[in-house]
């Protein structure tokens, strides 16, 4: 805010006009008063100057006792731009036909202690601008002065325009942003001066939008609401809440009594929507196949309950209004002794009342009116809602959950089966397997265990079995004996 007491947001703020003046330098729509009426800098010779007061920073410093290298670099430095603007004047010569001196402010005591810096008055705005050096060869300055803590009310009566001088006052806003003032009759250049870009006035703008997101779903923002809060033109906030309704799902900005109102169409907009108008194609589609009627009585109730809102919240401005001139005169009533006072304060009052009386039942018609819209609104959107579901039918639903249960059943009996003969899918080998089997077990050294195990082992669908005879030879083989020593 324009009341910091950092001595860095002071010079931060004196960088961003400068550098913002330099960049206008070349911009062909700012244009200065010239001996030569108004003219575009672009079109002319410029000469370029800066200095600043540092030095005298740093000797307030020393006399307040307040030796911090530290400080010194955070604190403003009162920068001051000075352009010359010339012509060439029979070829060779150049003639000096305007001066633009930008000259930036800041409370330097006031920081250096510490304290809370106060606003610049019109008294010492006089000062600054009787200290400047007064034109030369008849060629008109335009003179921006900056004040990094803000000016005063009576201060903002010091702009004026004369035939040899220009003053405009620039300085930071507790919105956030930039005011500047100047004569009527130059609002060109008082909006150019602005050293907040529209990039920076966008982002708080929608900062704020999306902070008044309830308000968007009952009464709408107002584009003079927006613009009296943020500080920011009137007719780029009605802009701007034009454009973003067009690229955002589901608002819409439009003119409700006289301004410019964002807010929501209905609460169940498609997500495809962008607030903007129906194509014309769209259109003839819809008058012919008779569709989009939900969606047009829903955008009709919701700019009709936003209407309703306004005109609700503009009457409970006006009780505000007329509660806070009863207290005035409830309490002229008590400081007064005279009778004659007393009964016209007492007359005063009746009518007063009479008319918050008044109010309060209007508030309370507009109160059931929002409630109906609001009710209507809400069935419809209801009604949206369930068409765009496209739920299945209860046949439908019974269908399918009788094919699943067909197909879980199929399932746990396959599932069964695969149980059933899953243990042997080891089945034995054939003969010819086996023995292939048992000269690789002998060439690898596999036990005689294991041969012995793969005779007993029947192959599957086997059905001669072995011979009594060559089943009591395997029983009764003899081992072979060792032959005795000696």
């Amino acid at each position: 805010m324009k009341t910091s007491s950092d001595p860095s947001v002071h010079r931060q703020r004196e960088q961003q006009l400068i550098a913002h003046i330099e960049r206008l330098l070349t911009d062909s729509r700012f244009r200065l008063d010239t001996s030569a009426g108004a003219r575009s800098v672009t079109t002319m010779i410029q000469s370029v100057s800066k200095s600043d007061k540092g030095t005298d920073v740093k000797r307030q410093m020393t006399e307040l006792n307040k030796p911090d290298r530290e400080l010194q670099e955070q604190m403003p430095i009162g920068e001051v731009l000075e352009v010359t603007l010339s012509q060439k004047a029979l070829l060779i010569f150049k003639k000096t036909v305007g001066r633009l001196r930008v000259v930036c402010v800041s409370p330097t005591r006031t920081l250096i202690r510490g304290g809370e810096p106060a606003p610049m008055t019109s008294a010492e705005v006089n000062k600054i601008l009787g200290e400047q050096p007064p034109p030369l060869g008849g060629a008109p300055t335009t003179i921006v002065l900056l004040s990094t803590s803000g000016f005063t009310i009576d201060a903002h009566e010091v702009t004026d325009r004369r035939a040899d001088r220009t003053v405009v006052l620039v300085e930071p806003n507790d919105a956030g942003g930039w005011s500047t003032w100047g004569p009527p009759e130059k609002k060109q250049l008082v909006d150019l001066l602005d050293p907040e870009a529209d990039t920076e006035k966008r982002n708080r703008l929608e900062q704020y939008i999306n902070e008044q997101k309830a308000e968007m779903l009952t009464s709408g923002v107002a584009s003079d609401r927006i613009a009296a809060k943020l500080q920011l033109p009137l007719q780029w906030v009605e802009s701007e809440l034009k454009n973003f309704a067009k690229e955002s799902a589901g608002l819409s900005a439009k003119r409700l009594d006289g301004r410019v109102v964002l807010f929501r169409e209905g609460s169940s907009s498609p997500a495809g929507s962008t607030g903007g108008a129906m194509p014309l194609v769209d259109k003839i589609r819809s008058i012919f196949s008779l569709k989009g009627a939900t969606e047009k009585k829903i955008s009709f109730l919701s700019e009709r309950r936003t209407a309703l809102s306004q005109q609700r919240d503009r009457s409970y401005e006006e009780i505000g209004t007329l509660e806070k001139k009863d207290a005035e005169l409830t309490q002229q009533f008590k400081e007064t002794t005279s009778p004659v006072t007393r009964r016209r304060i007492t007359s005063q009052l009746v009518q007063l009342r009479k008319d918050l009386e008044r109010r309060q039942q209007l508030i309370t018609v507009l109160n059931q009116q929002v409630n109906v819209v609001s009710t209507h609104l809400h069935n419809l959107e209801l009604t949206q809602q369930g068409k765009q579901a496209k739920l299945p039918d209860s046949e439908e639903i019974a269908s399918d959950a009788a094919a699943a249960e067909e197909m879980l059943a199929q399932l746990q009996a396959d599932n069964e089966v695969a149980d059933s003969v899953g243990g042997i899918a080891h089945a034995g080998m054939t003969d010819e397997e086996r023995a292939l089997y048992e000269e690789l077990e002998k060439e690898a050294g596999g036990s005689e265990t294991t041969a012995v195990k793969l005779d007993n082992v029947e192959s599957p669908g086997e059905e001669e079995a072995e011979s009594p005879s060559s089943s009591s030879t395997a029983r009764t083989e003899p081992r072979r004996s060792e032959p005795e020593a000696g």
